[in-house]
Parts: structure tokens; sequence; C-alpha cells
């Protein structure tokens, strides 16, 4: 066999592996760490994000103004509860239940 058709072989098998464990619910904390690595790298916590994911989900109107206000709204209430926010500790303690 080739060196090629090996690797191949065993890139399927781990891929396999971890489709499973992933499907099974066995990566769920590794999932909530990488997650929050994620976040913290932006300068988030899972609750500032969640706030602006929230209220910039549907836009109002199809006027460019109102959807800049409801965008700058939603980044001001959610950098509240940000890292370096003046609720930080709130959004923190939020985040731990999330």
């Amino acid at each position: 066999m080739e060196s090629s058709t090996i690797i191949s072989i065993i890139a399927a098998f781990v891929t396999i592996a971890v489709v499973g464990a992933w499907v099974g619910g066995y990566l769920d904390r590794y999932q909530k760490i990488a997650q929050d690595h994620a976040l913290d790298a932006m300068g988030e916590n899972r609750a500032s994000y969640g706030l602006k994911s929230t209220l910039k989900g549907q836009q109002l109107s199809d006027d460019k103004d109102l959807n800049d206000l409801q965008s700058d709204t939603a980044d001001t209430v959610g950098g509240l509860v940000g890292k370096g926010g003046i609720g930080e500790s709130v959004g923190s303690t939020l985040s731990e239940g999330l």
C-alpha cells in the first residue's frame, strides 16, 4: 500500500471517531471551552454575545438609519455586560449559567 492510501484510511477513521463523539455528546464540554476562548479573544462573554445577536437578529425596517440605530444599540447594550463594560460582573455571572 502506498503511504498516501494509509494516511487517507487513518484520516477517515479519525473523522468517523470525532463525528461519533460529537453526535454522542462527548465533546460538549470541549466545545464550550473552545467557544469561551473564541469569545474571550473577541472581548465578549456569552451574555454580551447573546444580547448582541438577539438584538441584531432581525432588522425591523428597510431604512438604513433605523438599522444602524438598531445595530448601535445592540453593540452598546451588549458592551455593557461584555469585557470592560460597567456590568461585566453581571455578564460574567450570567455567562456561567449559559
